[in-house]
């Protein structure tokens, strides 16, 4: 089924029926760009690519001049160059960098701070401590989950939890109400966040199982067939992702020079950064690509 509306395209299913999930009204940025902006696209291309070789398929058929053998072998080359690669760049470099985003920012997330030169805190969640220890396990578990002073929550979860006394679904039930207080509006972004980039996750993997089913291929020869180029694909993506990032730059100089160019030389040269952008970072993975396809001399 396609979303309805050329705001959000995209199906929320793959051809054989696989679930991705609709590109929901609420992912989107503020201004005209930013993640949920560039998931967006990303999901509409990588099912655009499926969706091209499925066609290509269709119109071979329709000539009648092919062979099932022969329309086979000519999907395997555009699938081998053009549309495999289409898909599994997206998800081995964007995709996959917001996935890491969400992460990191998620264990980023601590309960509270703590500060080892701030010796009269730490005397007090010492004294809460000794305090807990006093109870029983009920009371002690009651006395923490009802406590209106963050510091007796803090101190339970400070130490190793056999020195408190509680148990360790108690102290996880702790560390997520308090970090649930200090960042829910960022949990709550980040959580959508998340879900867009699940869906993505999920728009590769039907579009790769489109892909296998107009090759007409069981998954273990497509894996086999393929392995090789989308291996490639990873490992060229990794390469980019180690690069050392590049020595900073007099950027007043440099704006002070283009400011000083008409219309025409600002735009000239925009162009030309960008071409000389694209062919540097292109460059690699192509050759690589064309080797693996048959294509280099």
């Amino acid at each position: 089924m396609i979303n309805e509306g050329s705001k959000f395209p995209g199906k929320d299913r793959s051809d054989k029926g696989k679930w991705i999930g609709p590109w929901m009204p609420q992912w989107r940025d503020p201004g005209d760009k930013g993640p949920f902006t560039t998931l967006r696209q990303l999901y509409s291309e990588i099912q655009e690519a499926s969706a091209g070789l499925t066609a290509k398929r269709d119109a071979l058929k329709k000539t009648g001049e092919y062979t099932p053998a022969g329309i086979a072998g000519k999907l395997k080359q555009v699938a081998r160059s053009e549309t495999i690669p289409a898909i599994r760049t997206a998800a081995a470099e964007q995709v996959r960098r917001f996935r890491k985003e969400v992460e990191s920012r998620r264990a980023a997330m601590k309960p509270f701070d703590h500060d080892p030169k701030d010796i009269v805190s730490e005397m007090r969640r010492q004294e809460v401590r000794a305090w807990l220890r006093t109870m029983t396990p009920d009371e002690r578990t009651k006395a923490v989950r009802s406590a209106s002073d963050p510091l007796i929550k803090e101190a339970a979860l400070s130490v190793p939890v056999e020195l408190t006394g509680l148990l360790p679904s108690t102290r996880d039930d702790l560390t997520r109400e308090l970090i649930e207080g200090r960042y829910g509006d960022e949990i709550a972004a980040l959580k959508e966040l998340d879900e867009a980039v699940s869906t993505v996750e999920r728009a590769v993997d039907g579009a790769r199982d489109d892909v296998r089913e107009s090759l007409g291929m069981i998954e273990h020869d497509f894996n086999a067939e393929f392995r090789d180029v989308e291996d490639e694909i990873d490992r060229l993506a990794e390469l980019r992702a180690s690069k050392p990032q590049p020595k900073l730059v007099d950027i007043e100089s440099i704006m002070s020079t283009v400011k000083a160019m008409n219309w025409d030389e600002q735009h000239e040269l925009l162009t030309a950064i960008q071409h000389e952008k694209k062919r540097g970072e292109d460059k690699a993975f192509r050759d690589s690509l064309d080797k693996l396809s048959g294509k280099a001399a």
